[in-house]
Order: C-alpha cells, then structure tokens, then sequence
C-alpha cells in the first residue's frame, strides 16, 4: 500500500474520531445545525468516503490484474478532499453564524473542491477497470469454421513460434486460454488479465520465461490443443535458442514476485520486510513484479532489488 493510499485509511480513523466528539457534543451541548452538519459529514465524507479511497485505489486494480490508471492522481486526491472537507465545516460553521454571503461563497467553494476530488476517484477506479478496446494484431486472421473439418488441405493453419503472441492464439481458440493456464500462467485466471496481455503483446516466450515454465512443454501443449479442434500447426522446437530457457538465477524489477518466492526462499525476510506476509498467500505473486509491487507499497525499487540480492548472497 503506497503511502497515500494508507494516509487515506489514517485520516478516514482521525475523522471517525471527530464525528464521534461531535456526535457526544450534540448530546451534551446544543451545537444547533452545524453540530449536525460537522457530526454526519465527518462521518460521511470523512470517515465513510477517506477509507473507500484508501481501500478501493489498493485492492480493485490488483482485484483486476491491472495498475492504477492515473496513480500520480491520488496524492492530489488526499490534499483535495481533506482541503475542502474542513473548508467545509469550517465555513459552514460561520455561515451558520453569522449568515454572510462570503462564507456561504466559500462554503460552496470547498463543496465544489470536495466534488473534483471525488469525480478524480471515479474517473480514475472506472479506467483503471474497464478494459481497453483490443488492439489489432499483425498476424493475418484465420478463419474457424463451425462445421467439421474434414479435408486437411482445407484445415487452418497457425504457425505456433516462441514469438507467437499469447492473445492472437487465444483469440483464434479461446481454449487455449485454459491450456496456458494448466502450463502454469496462472495470471490468466484473473478477470481482464488477457486484456493487459493482448496490450503488452506478450509471446509465449517472454511468458515462459517470466513465469519460469518450459518453452518447449508450453508449444507442445498449445500444438496439441490446436490439433485437437481442427488446426494444422507448424512449429520448428530446433530452432528454439538456448537462451530462452529461463535463467532462475536472474532477478530484476521486471520479476515476478512469485517466482522469485518460490526459487530463492532466502528472499522471504526481504520481502516480509517492505509489503509484510500478505506477499506470500496473496493470488496477486503470480502476475505482480517486483517493480509494480514497489510502486503499489511506496518502496524505491532500486534500494529493494539491491537489499534483496545481498540477501540472496
């Protein structure tokens, strides 16, 4: 959890705090209005909408396999919406008081402030889930038919390479998502994550290689699946480069969290350290790099790859 994002939930509990005062004060004392309109807003736009902010921009995009659109938008959001909800009160307050129209203004001012704010986080949760339109590939497009397939000239053909692209194979044969996912790309599973596959233009070889899985086993069971619904493959596993073969003992931002738990259990206290033990049953490992789960807790990518590989020496 980035810093922000955990000042949300800090003052979401400092503005619980304040509307239960006025929530005594109002039973005590006889505030009039404004001890009604500070205790409910405090709750409601304090305590209520700061700990959806602080929660919502954390958990819905790792809910969705995705980053946070407009992560540079949510410090603006926390100065914005705190800003105007004590400009609120407070110029409420005088109002009440003194019923001059430059407090009102001010007051309806600080509502607007507090609107922005709000609409910032709409807009940001609502790109962050909604996938974008899917990006066209190169590849020429084959044809499915739906009627069985008979005469093998006639059959369509898919040349399954190392640079084959993930989503165009899916797109021709959507079990092939299933297939992928029995190879070990787990992150398949999550909702949308084909989405953020087909934008990135994964192949199957930097996904094997990311995820540690054999190359050869992954085309393999891709060929298989193809011929089983009526595809003819062509797939040359000579010609495969041994550098493709993942090197386990290569870490770097770009590392998925999982793997490197899995391979190098030296890295726990690391990482127990900096993101604490959710890192370790959290679904998120499978499809997080080291570089995305920095950015998500507020941690300097270079000072954690650097602690880390001198844990691992």
């Amino acid at each position: 959890m980035s810093v922000y994002m955990k000042n949300f939930v800090l003052a979401a509990l400092f503005y619980l705090g304040l509307a239960v005062v006025f929530g005594i004060l109002n039973a005590v004392i006889d505030l009039g209005n404004f001890g009604y309109f500070a205790h409910s807003h405090f709750n409601l736009l304090g305590f209520m909408a700061m700990i959806i902010f602080g929660i919502g921009y954390f958990i819905l995009p790792r809910f969705n396999g995705t980053e946070l659109r407009f992560e540079n938008w949510v410090p603006i959001h926390f100065y914005l919406g705190n800003f105007s909800l004590i400009g609120m009160i407070l110029f409420r307050g005088l109002y009440i008081n003194t019923g001059e129209d430059f407090h009102n203004i001010l007051f309806i001012t600080m509502a607007t402030i507090q609107a922005i704010s709000i609409f910032m986080f709409i807009i940001n949760i609502w790109l962050t889930l909604t996938p974008k339109k899917k990006v066209e590939t190169s590849e020429p497009e084959q044809v499915i038919s739906d009627k069985p397939i008979v005469d093998e000239s006639t059959m369509p053909n898919i040349s399954v390479t190392p640079d084959s692209k993930i989503a165009f194979l899916v797109d021709r044969l959507p079990s092939l998502q299933q297939t992928l996912i029995n190879c070990g790309l787990l992150a398949l599973q999550m909702p949308d994550h084909l989405d953020k596959v087909r934008q990135m233009g994964i192949t199957i070889e930097t996904a094997a290689r990311n995820h540690n899985l054999d190359l050869d086993s992954m085309i393999v069971a891709i060929e298989n699946e193809l011929h089983k619904n009526g595809f003819t493959t062509k797939v040359d596993l000579d010609h495969i480069p041994k550098e493709t073969v993942p090197d386990k003992t290569t870490i770097n931002t770009e590392t998925l969290i999982g793997d490197v738990i899995e391979n190098h259990p030296k890295s726990r206290p690391t990482f127990q350290k900096y993101f604490g033990d959710g890192c370790f049953d959290c679904p998120g490992q499978s499809y997080e790099s080291i570089d995305l789960a920095c950015r998500m807790h507020g941690v300097d990518p270079k000072v954690f790859l650097s602690e880390l590989q001198q844990a691992l020496k």
